[in-house]
């Protein structure tokens, strides 16, 4: 392989990992819950829409490392496949990561005693991604050799960082109209203006070495390029301080169990394409050995169970889901055969079933609890699934299955499997609904 296709090649590595990995830092590491909001994504985005993309996301994850880890036995002849195929690998990635984070906010959320997280004037997410792609133009402008500045790589990361920009103004411009205090609104002011400025001296030193290429014209335009990497970085941390970002949602312990759960399925899929391009960048420098044959294998095999994980926690969740809305219906029809001071009249005052209510089980002849802990026993199965369950959860239901009776399940159910619990609107829950109702 010649040295110009190393070059390539390990520059596509490098921008692909450190694109996973900051998207990653923004998403995944940080367990911010807050809903995603891009342009795949919208607040009328529902659990089955996202879960249904999240899956065909994991499968084109697949099939791109597939392809990949194919071309790389003939790494001397495929160079040019690799990095296309790594940088359609990390695209697919990222929005994969997207997706994984609004659909673990949106079964957080559903948790009782959760808080939804409150807007603020600005997207942290949005604005924080603006940044980086603006930082990874410029890099690449940067470290680009003259021989390899086509003029169609120029155009394609001006426009790659006008459009950035373009959002980084739009947002400043929404957060300023709705900013009161004076001096907070002239510092968005004149953030955008630092950036627009420097971006605009960027631009005009290209289209003059574009028309007049030279050393001198090319050394003008890398000059410029720090300070719009510096005045975009600059406006994002300052548009993402507390006070513009507003809060993310409050959740319980239980909540947090499972955000943390589809996250970390999450993130073995991205740490496994992070894997996978800096093997790639090795052997561009090595001969393919046994342990890069090694290190690619547990690469593919760590996206297919990641892959397996979560779908079946979604799968679980949207059963459960269903099962909740039947049991709401039942309740229903059950309670308009009953006295109106009966238990289960209580069904037909209460709120129809949503997805803010999933997994709440409610118990009349015993009455609920504010403080008992909701769906106990699906937070217990993922926690035994989940890559970062405690290490007491053992103990923690040995201790519950000890104790008799917790929140309605008797000993016997506690001890049985998921299919084989007592689920409230079956014919045993309903037959001690109606024996409540007649005492």
């Amino acid at each position: 392989m010649s040295y110009n296709n190393i070059r390539t090649l390990t520059g596509t590595c490098e921008r692909c990992h450190s694109t996973l990995q900051s998207v990653a830092e923004l998403l995944i590491l940080s367990c911010d819950a807050r809903p995603i909001r891009t342009d795949t994504i919208s607040s009328k985005s529902t659990f089955v829409q996202v879960s249904e993309r999240i899956i065909a996301s994991a499968k084109t994850i697949k099939t791109l490392m597939k392809s990949v880890i194919n071309y790389v036995h003939m790494i001397t002849t495929k160079s040019v496949e690799i990095c296309e195929g790594l940088t359609e690998l990390t695209s697919t990635v990222v929005t994969f990561m997207e997706l994984c984070s609004h659909v673990s906010y949106i079964c957080a959320i559903s948790f009782k005693d959760c808080c939804q997280a409150i807007p603020g004037l600005v997207d942290r997410y949005s604005i924080s991604l603006a940044g980086l792609e603006i930082k990874l133009s410029c890099n690449r402008l940067k470290k680009t050799r003259v021989d390899d500045l086509s003029p169609q790589l120029i155009i394609d990361l001006c426009s790659n960082i006008s459009k950035h920009i373009s959002v980084l103004t739009n947002i400043c411009k929404s957060a300023d109209e709705k900013v009161r205090d004076e001096g907070t609104r002239d510092q968005f002011k004149l953030c955008v203006k630092s950036v627009t400025c420097a971006a605009g001296c960027l631009i005009a030193s290209i289209k003059t070495y574009k028309s007049h290429p030279s050393t001198r014209y090319h050394a003008r335009f890398i000059n410029f390029c720090d300070p719009v990497s510096t005045t975009a970085q600059a406006l994002v941390t300052f548009a993402t301080e507390e006070d513009f970002v507003g809060k993310e949602a409050v959740l319980s312990p239980e909540a947090r169990d499972v955000q943390k759960s589809i996250l970390a399925a999450c993130m073995s899929i991205v740490s496994a394409c992070i894997q996978l391009c800096r093997t790639v960048r090795e052997l561009s420098y090595d001969l393919m050995t046994s342990h890069h044959k090694d290190k690619l294998r547990m690469c593919m095999d760590n996206v297919d169970r990641s892959s397996v994980q979560i779908h079946e926690i979604l799968q679980r969740y949207h059963e459960s889901e269903q099962s909740s809305h039947l049991n709401s219906t039942n309740s229903s029809d059950k309670g308009s055969n009953c006295d109106n001071n009966s238990t289960s009249a209580k069904g037909n005052n209460s709120p129809p079933r949503h997805l803010a209510n999933l997994f709440r089980e409610e118990f009349p002849e015993h009455g609920k609890s504010p403080e008992s802990p909701p769906h106990e026993k699906f937070t217990q199965l993922l926690r035994e699934q989940s890559p970062l369950a405690s290490s007491n959860s053992r103990d923690l239901r040995q201790s519950e299955q000890n104790s008799g009776n917790v929140d309605g399940y008797s000993e016997r159910g506690t001890r049985d499997s998921p299919e084989e619990m007592t689920i409230p609107g079956s014919p045993s829950s309903e037959t001690s609904g109606h024996s409540a109702a007649s005492r």
